[in-house]
């Protein structure tokens, strides 16, 4: 069983990751709110909101689970982009973050992130160029900025940021950079199954790309795959298994003293778990997981491992959206202010969490019976709700609380979320940065 190295603090910053904002930001609060409303207090709904409750218990779910199991954690950033969630994954113990693109390392950096797996081809050359002078922005050695040559405000924090390479093209993009800036550029080998994404189909492709990246000069530091477009948990245990034969043959390829196995879906990580229990000792494995942070009510909330593994923990659902029922026109039909601009659809409709008959924070929720209240069709700003005869009475004015499936393609909507306490007061508002 490989050990884990010692992960870096979270970054100190004043500006943890609130980002100003006016009202006509999307999302943010009333100017005219006061200090620690209840959500619906001042509102200009709809909102989208985050239960601080649920993204603590999450985060420290996960933590345990990767420290038990082993493993090295980089949480997909690209889920919400926001700083403010990263330095709570990172204070967890997080040992980076991964990100889709390089335009995400750069936030990601910019708000102190030190390291960073960009979980892609990088063929950009401005990108390229970034990538490949990271590790001059610090020198870990001195403690100095490498562009001023004066002391770092603060202790060095270890640089590491890499990207996937999958082609002899890739190879050579990245070569080029390293050439024009004078920098390094460390990759990982990207393996692919026939029929998904990204990464080479074959053994045989992986050591000609790993052997090209060691003879351009490139820093090869292991392997890398996604697990999470596989159809259940057996096939992409048996698959990750295959990766790992292919990261046993590179081996002598990578001349560091640890080799890199990455993996990163939010589904079947518990097949990741499986297949590299009895990996070499000097191999880490990196889970990119990112959505496990908030959950959902829908898309993980059925494939999550912790779901066939319950004695390893549970997630809750973090998310939730705010709307206001603006027209009931007929029996059985009622309207509410969200639409596909507010909330996700990818990965099936929202679920109904509650209704506030009333609409004030002082009106209790009432939580409908299983199947009365159903969201059956999303406008650009409309979402159809379907009413049995058991359903609770709406009337315009009532509030609805909506949860999500799949928290990827929400978070992408909002420029600003709250995260409420259990009595639904708001106790931050955070930015996302797309």
């Amino acid at each position: 069983m490989a050990t884990t190295p010692d992960r870096p603090a979270a970054p100190e910053r004043e500006d943890a990751a609130d980002r100003p904002a006016t009202v006509t930001d999307k999302g943010a609060p009333d100017p005219a709110a006061p200090a620690r409303p209840h959500v619906l207090d001042h509102a200009h709904l709809p909102v989208m909101t985050l239960r601080d409750s649920a993204l603590a218990h999450n985060t420290a779910v996960m933590q345990a689970y990767v420290d038990r199991h082993g493993l090295l954690l980089a949480p997909h950033m690209k889920t919400h982009m926001a700083p403010a969630l990263v330095e709570r994954q990172l204070r967890a113990g997080a040992w980076g973050v991964t990100v889709a693109s390089v335009q995400q390392a750069m936030v990601a950096w910019a708000h102190g992130v030190r390291r960073v797996l960009v979980a892609n081809e990088v063929l950009d050359p401005a990108g390229l160029d970034w990538l490949a002078t990271r590790g001059e922005a610090t020198d870990a050695s001195t403690g100095t900025d490498a562009s001023t040559d004066a002391p770092a405000a603060t202790a060095p924090t270890p640089v590491d940021v890499l990207c996937n390479v999958d082609s002899l093209a890739g190879v050579a993009a990245a070569s080029a950079a390293q050439a024009r800036t004078g920098g390094t550029v460390h990759v990982l080998v990207e393996v692919g199954f026939p029929g998904g994404r990204t990464g080479v189909r074959s053994p045989a492709e992986a050591r000609t790309v790993a052997q090209a990246a060691v003879d351009a000069g490139l820093v090869l530091r292991g392997v890398t795959g996604y697990e999470g477009g596989l159809p259940d948990v057996d096939t992409a245990r048996r698959w990750v298994a295959g990766v790992a034969a292919v990261a046993a043959d590179l081996r002598p390829l990578v001349h560091t003293d640890r080799m890199l196995l990455s993996m990163g879906g939010s589904a079947w990580f518990d097949g990741v778990v499986d297949a590299l229990a009895d990996r070499p000792a000097d191999v880490d494995v990196l889970l990119r997981s990112g959505a496990y942070l908030t959950h959902d009510d829908g898309f993980y909330a059925e494939r999550t491992p912790f779901g066939r593994r319950p004695e390893e923990g549970s997630l809750r659902p973090a998310i939730e959206v705010w709307g206001r029922v603006t027209s009931c026109p007929e029996p059985g039909r009622a309207f509410v202010a969200i639409g596909k601009r507010d909330v996700s659809f990818d990965e099936g409709l929202p679920v109904v969490r509650g209704i506030r008959p009333g609409g004030t924070a002082h009106d209790p929720q009432v939580v409908p019976p299983p199947g009365a209240v159903t969201v059956v069709r999303l406008d650009d700003q409309h979402c159809y709700l379907a009413l049995t005869d058991d359903a609770p009475r709406l009337t315009p004015g009532d509030v609805v609380v909506l949860g999500v499936s799949h928290p990827c393609t929400v978070f992408d909507k909002w420029r600003q979320v709250r995260i409420l306490d259990d009595d639904d007061t708001v106790v931050q508002t955070i930015g996302t940065w797309f």
